[in-house]
């Protein structure tokens, strides 16, 4: 079934509006404080934002944006482009800060990078590009489900969703998974890190997975929060994104480095699947010149990175206390958010940290209501969460 124009247009206002509605359902739908969210004393914890926001870097970087900000970024994004073909170690052309116009000349290789508004542009671009006719999607249950929310609001679509719970571990359950693909496959998702449990995959799962995957199909990986973890290259499947024709992975300048409000993510797969989805992108003209230079010198900022994990870690430590005080099961996190079951409905904790001025996800978002996804925050931030939390317990 082609995909017109309109029907395309279409969908994306869907998808636009499935995204708002996401956001505003977690927000209205569990936190009666919601319409507050400005409030200098409010623990938003809640959306996986990095609490210590942009490096310096970044900041000195937003800050020379300024003068700039009439301009597309042209030259800048190729130059972003570059730096991130380097580090992963893509063919790619020096960036001359020149400003073009036409086509950039093929490179060598076999593997292609596009830059997009966050993975989200992304994401919703493979929906459209592999979902939009017959087909199954594989995705585990709870994760992120962009792809499989996208595809499903395509006008005419025939998708089937095969959803795959996580294992008693809230692992991605790998036999299971594999059991679910078929000839008629059309996309494969895995969230490694995962979203919301914060749980890791080893490498050697996600080429089971991938061996088990149509040619015709994609798999992808979405890798939005890899940089939490020291030894990310050991976990990444980057290097299967760069040796297997249908295989993408997707990150993100969101989480570790700061960026959410300035959407900057991007894609490494084979120039057959680049070449598959961008035209579902919006292209040179969508990204924005602060974003684009914050994301540029975000990358120098190893200090920041450091930084932001050594704050992890104490959360970790903290939220395993409290958490383990209050009787509740916590899976054991890699990233900068954790789940936690209380074994019954969390709204009433939800709504009790809400007048204290504390936002936490409640787990109705996932369909799983005895949980909570609970972000990582500034020090005060962690503190306010579990003083709130004894005093839940206190009755």
């Amino acid at each position: 079934m082609p995909v017109s124009r309109r029907d395309f247009a279409i969908g994306v206002s869907a998808s636009t509006a499935w995204l708002c509605s996401g956001f505003a359902g977690e927000l209205l739908g569990a936190h009666p404080e919601a319409a507050k969210l400005s409030g200098s004393k409010k623990a938003r914890i809640l959306f996986n934002e990095n609490p210590l926001g942009p490096s310096p870097l970044s900041l000195s970087a937003i800050e020379s944006s300024a003068s700039m900000l009439g301009r597309y970024p042209l030259s800048e994004g190729p130059r972003l482009e570059m730096k991130l073909r380097k580090m992963h170690g893509l063919s790619y052309h020096e960036a001359s800060g020149e400003l073009s116009l036409g086509p950039p000349p093929p490179l060598e290789g076999s593997t292609d990078l596009l830059l997009g508004i966050g993975s989200s542009e992304i994401l919703k671009s493979i929906a459209w590009a592999y979902g939009s006719q017959a087909g199954n999607i594989v995705e585990a249950h709870p994760s992120y489900s962009a792809v499989g929310d996208s595809a499903a609001a395509i006008p005419g679509t025939k998708i089937e969703r095969r959803i795959i719970p996580l294992n008693a571990q809230n692992l991605v359950d790998i036999t299971s998974m594999i059991q679910a693909i078929s000839a008629d496959t059309k996309v494969v998702v895995i969230c490694n890190p995962n979203n919301p449990t914060g749980t890791t995959i080893p490498l050697s799962q996600i080429e089971a997975i991938a061996d088990a995957t149509p040619k015709s199909a994609l798999l992808l990986v979405d890798e939005a929060y890899i940089e939490f973890l020291p030894h990310a290259e050991k976990i990444s499947a980057m290097e299967l994104a760069k040796t297997r024709e249908n295989v993408l992975v997707a990150r993100t300048f969101s989480k570790i480095y700061g960026l959410a409000g300035l959407r900057v993510g991007y894609g490494v797969a084979s120039t057959e699947v680049i070449s598959r989805i961008k035209p579902f992108m919006l292209g040179r003209l969508s990204m924005g010149m602060a974003g684009v230079l914050a994301a540029e010198a975000a990358l120098d900022d190893k200090q920041h990175i450091a930084k932001t994990r050594a704050l992890h870690q104490k959360t970790q430590e903290q939220w395993e206390r409290g958490f383990r005080a209050a009787g509740w099961k916590m899976t054991a996190s890699d990233v900068g958010f954790c789940w936690v079951d209380l074994e019954q409905d969390s709204t009433p904790l939800i709504s009790f940290l809400a007048e204290r001025n504390v936002l936490i996800s409640g787990g109705k978002r996932w369909n799983l209501p005895n949980c909570v996804r609970v972000s990582m925050g500034t020090e005060m931030e962690n503190d306010q969460l579990m003083a709130g939390v004894r005093d839940f317990k206190r009755g």
